[in-house]
C-alpha cells in the first residue's frame, strides 16, 4: 500500500495533478520546466558520475583485498575488522573524513609546519569540491567494507580453494586463477549488493549535504530543496526530476551489466588464450594496497571524532589538542540525551517490529512456498531512490493528515529497516532443520511454545545479527526522519547533518561520535549475547523457578 502511495504521490504531481498545490489539471509544464533547467542537467550528470565511479572503485578494491588476503591469516583479520565498520552510519564517516582531510584537518596538521611550512590552513578546495571527489572518497570508505563482507559471504558458496588449486595445476598463478575462474561466478552471487551500492551512491542525500559538492549539488540534494520550497511551485518539477532520477538508476544498472558482460567475455578470451591475464597482478596488488589505505583512513576517521569531541583548545598547526575537557559534552548533555533517546526509541522499536514481521513472512513462506512477491517488494524498496519513494509517501501522509508525529517517522523507518532484516534472516531461517521442531511437537503437543522455546533459541545468532543490522539502518536514516517528522522529530542523524556546516567541530564531532557509538554497542551485544544466552537463561531459571 505504501509503495503504491509513494508511486502515485510522485507520478501524479509531475503531470500537474496535485491537490495540495490546488492543481487538478493534466499538464506537461513541469516536464518542460525541468528539461530547460541547467541545474537539473548538471546535478544529474554529477550524481551519475559520483555513483558509478564510487561503486566501481569500491568493487575493484574489495575484490583485490579479498584476493590478496585469501588463504592467509589476514583473511580472518579482515573479516574481524570490517564487522564494526558496517555498523557505523555514513554521516559519522563523512563528518570524521572532513575533520581528517580538510585544509585544517588532522592529516595536514601532522606535516605542518615542519614539512609543508603552513602556519595557517591552506586555501585548498578539498571538501565539497565541484567534481565530487571528496564525496566519492567518503562513499568508497563506507561501501568497500560492505562489499568485502558480501564477497566473503559469497565465497562460502563456492569451492574457492579447489578451483584455485586446479587452475594452478594448469599453470596459472593465484591471482590469474582468481580472475580466470572465480570472479565470474562470484560476481553473480554479489550482484545484488553491488546494485544496492550503486543505487545508494547515486541517490544519497545526507553524505552529499555534508561532504558533497554544492555548486552545483547532486540531483538528490537539489530535489530535496525543490520539495521543501515553501511556494509549492516547484513540486511538479521536483516530482518529474524524481522520476528521471529513478530511471537514471535503472539505466546505470543496465549499463553496469552491459559493461560487465563485455568484461566477462574479454576475461574468458584472455584466460583461454593463456596470455595477458598475468599482467593484472601489479594492478591487483596496487588495489589491495589502496584498500589497506582505505581501512587506515577509516580508522583515523573514527579516532579523530573523540579527539575533537573532548578537545578544549586545538589550534592549527598543532598535531594534538593543547587541552582536553568535557565542556562540550556537559554543555550539550540534556540535548544529546534527548536526541539519543529519540534515535534509540526509533531504532529499537523499528528493529523489533521488523524482526517480528520478518518471522511471520518467512514462516508463511516456509509453509506455502510463496516468496517471489515479498522478495521483489523488499528489493524494490532497497533499490528505489529514497527521495523518489519518500516524496510520494509524504504527499500521501499530507492528504491523510498523518504526518509530523513519532508514529509516521517510525513507519518510514520501518519501510527501510524491514528489507534488510528480512533479507538477512531469510537464508538461515529457511535452512533450519524442521525435523527438530517436529520431534519436539511429538514429545509435547504445544507448537507455539516449542517454536518460541526451541526454534527461535536455535536461531539466536541469526536473529541477533538481523536485529543489529536493522538497528544500525534505523540509526542512519535521514530522509525518512525529516520528510515524515517535518522538523518535529529530531534524531542524532538529522541534527548532525544540520550542524555539519556550522563550523562548531566540537559539537558536530560529539553528535557523530554518539551516533557511531550506539550501533557499535548493539553489534557488540549481538555478538556476545548469543554465546552466553543459554547459560544466562538456565541460571535465571534455577534462581527464580
Amino acid at each position: 500500500m505504501l509503495l503504491v502511495m509513494g508511486f502515485l504521490g510522485v507520478f501524479l504531481p509531475s503531470f500537474g495533478i496535485d491537490p495540495a498545490a490546488g492543481s487538478d489539471q493534466f499538464t506537461l509544464t513541469a516536464w518542460k520546466q525541468l528539461f530547460h533547467s541547467a541545474e537539473f542537467w548538471s546535478g544529474l550528470s554529477l550524481s551519475l558520475f559520483i555513483g558509478v565511479v564510487s561503486t566501481a572503485l569500491s568493487y575493484w578494491i574489495a575484490t583485490s583485498l579479498v584476493i590478496a588476503c585469501f588463504g592467509s591469516h589476514w583473511f580472518d583479520r579482515l573479516n574481524t575488522f570490517i564487522a564494526p565498520i558496517l555498523s557505523i552510519p555514513h554521516v559519522a564517516i563523512s563528518i570524521g573524513l572532513i575533520f581528517l582531510i580538510s585544509p585544517s584537518g588532522w592529516l595536514v596538521r601532522w606535516f605542518s609546519p615542519w614539512l609543508t611550512g603552513f602556519e595557517r590552513p591552506p586555501n585548498w578546495l578539498i571538501v565539497q569540491d565541484p567534481q565530487g571527489w571528496s564525496m566519492i572518497l567518503a562513499l568508497v570508505i563506507k561501501e568497500t567494507p560492505y562489499l568485502v563482507f558480501a564477497i566473503m559471504a559469497a565465497l562460502s558458496q563456492l569451492d574457492a580453494r579447489s578451483r584455485i588449486q586446479t587452475a594452478k595445476i594448469l599453470g596459472h598463478t593465484t591471482i590469474s586463477a582468481w580472475h580466470g575462474t572465480l570472479l565470474g561466478p562470484l560476481y553473480r552471487l554479489v550482484r545484488l549488493p553491488i546494485m544496492i551500492v550503486l543505487a545508494f551512491s547515486i541517490t544519497v542525500v545526507d553524505v552529499a549535504l555534508i561532504i558533497g559538492p554544492n555548486t552545483p549539488s547532486t540531483l538528490a540534494v537539489t530535489l530535496l530543496r525543490w520539495f521543501n520550497d515553501p511556494s509549492l511551485m516547484l513540486r511538479g518539477q521536483a516530482s518529474a526530476a524524481a522520476i528521471v532520477l529513478a530511471c537514471g538508476v535503472v539505466c546505470m544498472m543496465l549499463l553496469w551489466e552491459a559493461c560487465y558482460f563485455i568484461y566477462d567475455k574479454l576475461r574468458k578470451y584472455v584466460t583461454l588464450s593463456g596470455d595477458g591475464i598475468t599482467n593484472i597482478r601489479p594492478l591487483t596488488w596496487f588495489s589491495a594496497l589502496v584498500g589497506s589505505g582505505i581501512f587506515l583512513l577509516t580508522a583515523l576517521t573514527l579516532i579523530v571524532l573523540p579527539i575533537w569531541a573532548f578537545a578544549h583548545r586545538w589550534r592549527f598547526p598543532d598535531t594534538w589538542p593543547s587541552q582536553f575537557s568535557l565542556n562540550t559534552i556537559s554543555r550539550l548533555g540534556q540535548r544529546l540525551f534527548e536526541l539519543s533517546m529519540s534515535s534509540l526509541s526509533l531504532a529499537l522499536v523499528s528493529g523489533f517490529v521488523a524482526l517480528l514481521i520478518s518471522l511471520v513472512l518467512l514462516e508463511r513462506e516456509r509453509r506455502f512456498l510463496q516468496s517471489k512477491l515479498v522478495t521483489t517488494m523488499m528489493l524494490f524498496t532497497v533499490l528505489m531512490p529514497q527521495i523518489t519513494l519518500l516524496f510520494g509517501i509524504q504527499v500521501g501522509l499530507l492528504w491523510t493528515g498523518w504526518n509530523g508525529n513519532w508514529w509516521s517517522v517510525l513507519l518510514l523507518h520501518l519501510i527501510y529497516v524491514l528489507p534488510y532484516v528480512y533479507l538477512t534472516l531469510k537464508a538461515p531461517y529457511l535452512a533450519f532443520d524442521e525435523r527438530i521442531l517436529q520431534q519436539a511437537n511429538l514429545l509435547k503437543d504445544s507448537p507455539i511454545k516449542n517454536y518460541l522455546l526451541i526454534k527461535l533459541p536455535l536461531l539466536k545468532v541469526s536473529l541477533s545479527a538481523a536485529f543489529a543490522l536493522g538497528f544500525a539502518v534505523s540509526m542512519a536514516q535521514y530522509l525518512p526522519t525529516i520528510m515524515s517528522g517535518e522538523g518535529r522529530i529530531n534524531t542524532l542523524t538529522t541534527e548532525a547533518v544540520a550542524r555539519a556546516s556550522s563550523g562548531d567541530r566540537k559539537l558536530v564531532s560529539s553528535l557523530a561520535l554518539i551516533q557511531a557509538f550506539l550501533p557499535l554497542i548493539c553489534f557488540y551485544l549481538a555478538t556476545v549475547m548469543p554465546k552466553h544466552w543459554t547459560t544466562w537463561r538456565v541460571a535465571l531459571r534455577r534462581k527464580f523457578c
